[in-house]
């Protein structure tokens, strides 16, 4: 069975519960066991909840275990809370072994095990801790294998979170995915790999452009529609909006825009945000993308210019965003090709086929296994 149908068995039971409709079941002396070496804890009552296991103790005290921490619980007697639990176990397990290679680094093998929860959880309490781990999660292993379209709306939804507050401890001694001075997601800039998925946006992203859903916030609703207008279905994305993140994002759009003045304008933007003292340095790779690609319509462009903006994202850049120095070394590539020059083009070639760059995230989506080991993770 599909984690997406495992899920799809739970839907009955969350909207009791999401409801009301089934209270807290009383037990005797029930033992929940906890993953990652947490103790196990005596419970007098417990609640079976779309986002996590209530656990009531003897003294009246009551906290939430997200379900990747609920090891198992034993003592269960009454059959709707085993048949409740079985079903449960199923996510936690999966959460728990995905979060697990995730912190390892095995974000394949994590991906699969993913992505059946991502659009459920989206429907859970727009606070809940576990949106957060699963969003995350997913938004880590995608940006690893470069699906870079396929990675927005977790993106929109860690930052949606986090901007709201939510917290988790999940993914400590792991770098930031998400940069909080901007509000952005170094290894996500606005550009596309994939045409068929781009076009794809405009129905995948609604949630985060509806001010009553997803996109209460304006900074994300602006990063949404920025992404969106990458297919070319918005004149001005990003409408009045105007955090730092968002007025870097609007730089760098109008920075290819059709508009020669408006595009050197947007230049002197990208090259004022990145220069500015507190900027953070990934940054720079950015500005220096996006400069590259705009000097490249202007008609009377020196190609040096634009080639040498171009190759400092891999000379200073390229461990802060390895896919994004792939990709920029691919189009100098191409650039000196059209231009005539073939042999520093396949010079350049040579070098990042042999490099210890990502290549394949840089140029496009790849696929991802569709069987997973069903081994268990150590706690």
């Amino acid at each position: 069975m599909t984690g997406h149908h495992r899920f799809q068995r739970l839907l009955p039971v969350l909207v009791c519960l999401g409801s009301g409709l089934l209270p807290l079941a009383r037990i005797d002396a029930q033992m929940v066991e906890r993953r990652g070496g947490i103790e196990p804890i005596e419970a007098a009552n417990i609640g079976f909840l779309p986002h996590g296991l209530r656990v009531i103790q003897e003294n009246g005290a009551s906290q939430l275990i997200v379900w990747d921490l609920v090891r198992s619980i034993e003592g269960l007697t009454d059959p709707s809370e085993l048949e409740a639990w079985e079903n449960y176990r199923q996510l936690a397990d999966d959460l728990w072994r995905a979060r697990a290679r995730v912190q390892r680094g095995d974000a394949r093998l994590a991906e699969p095990l993913l992505e059946p929860y991502f659009d459920q959880a989206i429907e859970l309490e727009k606070d809940a801790e576990l949106r957060l781990i699963i969003a995350e999660a997913l938004l880590r292993v995608r940006l690893a294998r470069g699906a870079v379209e396929e990675a927005v709306p977790m993106a929109l939804e860690t930052i949606r979170l986090r901007r709201a507050g939510v917290v988790t401890d999940r993914f400590e001694g792991l770098d930031p995915v998400v940069d909080e001075s901007l509000w952005l997601v170094p290894a996500l800039p606005p550009l596309s790999t994939d045409a068929n998925r781009v076009r794809a946006l405009s129905r995948i992203l609604e949630p985060w452009l509806d001010p009553e859903r997803l996109g209460d916030d304006p900074h994300v609703r602006g990063l949404a529609a920025a992404h969106l207008s990458l297919a070319g279905e918005a004149t001005d994305p990003l409408g009045e909006d105007s955090t730092p993140g968002l007025e870097f994002i609007r730089a760098a759009l109008e920075a290819s825009s059709s508009d020669p003045a408006v595009r050197d304008a947007a230049r002197v933007r990208l090259a004022a945000a990145a220069d500015a003292e507190n900027a953070p340095a990934w940054l720079g790779a950015w500005r220096r993308w996006f400069t590259a690609c705009s000097l490249l319509r202007e008609q009377d462009v020196e190609l040096d210019v634009a080639l040498i903006e171009l190759l400092h994202v891999p000379a200073l850049h390229v461990a802060r965003n390895p896919a994004l120095a792939a990709r920029a070394v691919a189009l100098a590539a191409d650039v000196l090709e059209r231009a005539g020059r073939s042999t520093e083009a396949d010079s350049l070639r040579r070098e990042l086929l042999i490099s210890q760059v990502a290549v394949r995230p840089a140029l496009g989506p790849d696929t991802i296994p569709s069987d997973v080991p069903d081994e268990s993770e150590t706690p």
